[in-house]
């Protein structure tokens, strides 16, 4: 059986003791940490397809100082240096799970719960499908705007059986340059909680976060789809929602129980499991 905790060289004290207490406290069954690597999503689906994972090491904590080719939806790439958090969780759940339709909605419930507890005054919001997000004022004239704090990214394989990876993604003192004009402006962490946030602080608290989240599914989905559309952030707006070569254009009323999309479009309700919000704007 692989090692309970396996650690690159240079691992700092603060983190092996995060880890460590994780372990000891049943949050996490074991983790990997590296100085480097391309994704953490990659490793961990790696050791998943090379069933090098025993059953007695999950939940399975993956975790980076830097990731040079990490993965967002849609092709994107999140590429964090050591002022980010990155890393994957590796946990036992069957696609039969009657809240598996809903686990995306959750892994950001769960997340926005980390963040809240560990930076108040932090208040997060979630953009439909994956993003972190919180709104944030450029100047005492301007309305709040949206600003992305990090992502989420959940994966799994057919040759894989009831096993599911979630990867994180957050702007902890730091933010990247985006130029899209598509994409929502990035924020800091650091800069909504107005101090310097602590990896290891967030780390620990989106592991029992997860914990948490996933006893609450096993109960069933309704309090996760009523705390997301407590934060959802497309509510409310009108949109312009992307899927291939389609762009459909309508009126955002939430999310459905399901955790699909829902969308008043030329007057009919409509539902969506995918697509790429490009644009957000109020409602006339």
């Amino acid at each position: 059986m692989d090692a309970v905790l396996n650690c690159d060289e240079g691992v700092t004290p603060s983190l092996r003791h995060t880890l460590d207490h994780l372990i000891r406290n049943a949050v996490i069954a074991s983790a990997v940490y590296r100085r480097e690597t391309a994704s953490t999503n990659s490793d961990a689906l790696a050791e998943l397809q090379t069933n090098r994972i025993d059953d007695r090491l999950l939940p399975r904590l993956y975790v980076a100082d830097r990731q040079t080719a990490g993965r967002g939806r849609h092709g994107n790439s999140w590429i964090s240096e050591e002022d980010a958090l990155t890393f994957s969780l590796v946990i036992p759940f069957e696609l039969s799970h009657p809240s598996a339709s809903v686990l995306s909605p959750a892994v950001g419930v769960a997340a926005a719960r980390a963040i809240e507890y560990s930076c108040p005054p932090c208040r997060v919001a979630l953009k439909w499908p994956n993003d972190i997000c919180a709104l944030r004022s450029n100047g005492s004239t301007t309305s709040p705007m949206l600003h992305k704090l990090g992502g989420i990214l959940i994966e799994t394989n057919a040759t894989i059986a009831g096993r599911m990876v979630i990867g994180i993604g957050l702007n902890l003192n730091g933010k990247p340059n985006l130029n899209s004009q598509h994409s929502t402006p990035p924020a800091s962490i650091a800069e909504i909680a107005n101090r310097r946030v602590s990896r290891e602080t967030l780390l620990a608290a989106h592991a029992e976060s997860l914990s948490e989240m996933l006893g609450e599914l096993d109960d069933g989905p309704d309090e996760m789809v009523r705390q997301y559309r407590s934060r959802c952030a497309l509510a409310g707006h009108d949109l312009s929602l992307k899927q291939s070569n389609e762009t459909i254009t309508g009126y955002c009323t939430g999310i459905a129980d399901d955790g699909s999309l829902e969308l008043i479009v030329d007057g009919n309700r409509r539902h969506f499991r995918s697509g790429e919000v490009q644009r957000v704007r109020p409602a006339c």
